[in-house]
């Protein structure tokens, strides 16, 4: 049995602690702030309440493995909603509301040009290959070039494309932008556009439509605060309110961690803060090899996020996820990747859970939630001046597309920018999608759940094998537990 600390509650600490627990080992989370999550906590101003960060629940296979590695009836404790359509995706001349139900789907398809349909229906079957080709290897470790020869990875290379864009791998499916658009978005989850991200995350959108989407009563940010109540009545000890500032490092080699100028040590360190924003922090310059801090801060992040939380004095008939795209969507893009300073014309996402759930404001009223992704702390963009003309933007745009001026109905507004990621949240430059998932920071390329670089430190969360987003952070957890309890053994 093992001492292990945990450096942050967010979703991929919470569950490695479950699960090292029901393997026999001590565990103790450090949290900075006063309640779990990270950046997926629950936000309250005065009576209403959101989720900060992640809304999309899906794939729920992979939380349910945590719960029973964790020995936990996962139905006892949480509650899922399906969501019909999947969301509302406002594009210039129409409205598009994809189902989890193929058959649908496929009419939804139709209706933009005589044969989509059928098209859908081929890009579905060709993700379901993919995904059973591609899950094995993201369920293991990856940890150096010679995983590459693994019987699972060859299996999966005929189907994986790696060096074509998920842009192109449409294309070459789909005949019509907003389709194609439809089936990319998604990249947005790993903070990249459609032109860049590896074809690889076209399984993203297909674990959407063939798995579907669900709401947990309260939002996401309640599965973080279900397995941190398991996790105390479990005998694990949660410390909020408990910034660890350093990791106390002996000839390479983690020895605990370092709070209040205090030496705590533990056999092992998991580290679930933001892996940039730490090594940075909690390591002096070339105590770490590889990751010192000029690698740190050269290496590629992804777009961070506007974020608008808004209470709202009536509920309106928005779905529960709404994406409204730009007018010039592919211009959109390239300003966003290029960490252009002009935020004119901007996509952005739109939250509402109110409408099915009455637990997040009072009677009569809803809290509506706005994501914006915008450049990270790289660009150029001074976000006290810009929040105004972006705000005004936002509730045009919804204005224009849904005939409802929402600006009259606002009885609170917060605006989170990419400043407050990092200043607030430890996010380095606001990257709120963590590293970005190039093929040069992916896989062996990618720091590791096992930290080559420093013994008896461990990763997980979305810095780290397999990637970020919210499923691949519970699958970091579930290798990172498996590698400590191999070491038990």
């Amino acid at each position: 049995m093992s001492n292990i600390a945990i450096i942050g509650a967010g979703p991929g600490g919470l569950a490695a602690g479950l699960i090292l627990l029901n393997q026999g080992h001590q565990v103790t989370i450090y949290e900075k702030d006063h309640r779990v999550g990270g950046r997926s906590k629950r936000l309250t101003f005065g009576p209403y309440h959101f989720d900060s960060g992640p809304t999309f629940f899906m794939y729920q296979p992979i939380l349910r493995e945590v719960f029973e590695r964790a020995n936990i009836d996962f139905d006892k404790y949480l509650q899922l909603t399906p969501l019909d359509p999947l969301y509302t995706l406002y594009f210039n001349e129409y409205t598009l509301k994809p189902s989890s139900d193929i058959n649908q789907t496929k009419e939804v398809f139709e209706s933009v040009y005589p044969g989509a349909g059928n098209d859908y229906v081929k890009w579905y079957q060709k993700q379901t290959t993919k995904f059973k080709r591609v899950m094995p290897i993201l369920q293991k470790p990856f940890p150096n070039i010679f995983h590459f020869l693994r019987a699972d990875v060859l299996k999966g290379a005929p189907v994986l494309h790696p060096f074509q864009s998920v842009y192109k791998y449409l294309s070459k499916l789909i005949h019509h932008d907003d389709l194609i658009h439809t089936l990319s978005f998604q990249a947005k989850y790993l903070g990249m556009a459609s032109f860049e991200a590896p074809s690889v995350f076209t399984i993203l959108p297909y674990l959407e439509h063939m798995g579907g989407l669900y709401h947990v009563e309260g939002g996401l940010n309640q599965v973080n605060e279900t397995m941190a109540q398991l996790f105390i009545k479990n005998g694990g000890k949660l410390l909020l309110n408990t910034k660890v500032d350093r990791l106390w490092i002996e000839k390479r080699t983690v020895k605990g961690i370092i709070t209040d100028q205090l030496h705590q040590s533990y056999d092992d360190v998991i580290l679930n803060a933001d892996f940039a924003y730490s090594m940075l922090s909690m390591t002096k310059d070339k105590e770490v090899k590889t990751y010192h801090h000029q690698k740190i801060k050269s290496m590629k992040y992804s777009v961070s996020a506007f974020m608008m939380y808004l209470g709202l004095d009536t509920i309106f008939d928005f779905d529960h996820h709404s994406v409204f795209f730009s007018k010039s969507y592919e211009g959109y893009l390239k300003r966003l990747m290029s960490e252009s300073s002009d935020v004119s014309d901007m996509s952005f996402y739109m939250h509402n859970p109110s409408k099915i759930d009455k637990t997040l404001a009072p009677k009569g009223h809803s809290s509506l939630y706005i994501l914006v992704p915008v450049p990270n702390l790289d660009a150029n963009i001074d976000w006290k001046t810009e929040q105004e003309t972006l705000k005004k933007q936002v509730y045009a745009t919804i204005l224009e597309k849904t005939g409802v001026d929402i600006t009259k109905h606002i009885q609170m507004e917060q605006i989170l920018t990419p400043q407050e990621w990092q200043d607030d949240f430890h996010v380095y430059k606001g990257a709120v999608f963590n590293l970005t998932h190039g093929f040069n920071q992916m896989l062996y390329k990618r720091p590791q759940n096992k930290f080559k670089q420093l013994k008896h430190l461990y990763l997980v969360g979305g810095g780290t094998h397999p990637g970020s987003g919210l499923p691949t952070i519970y699958q970091s957890a579930i290798i990172t537990s498996q590698y400590l309890n191999t070491k038990k053994a």
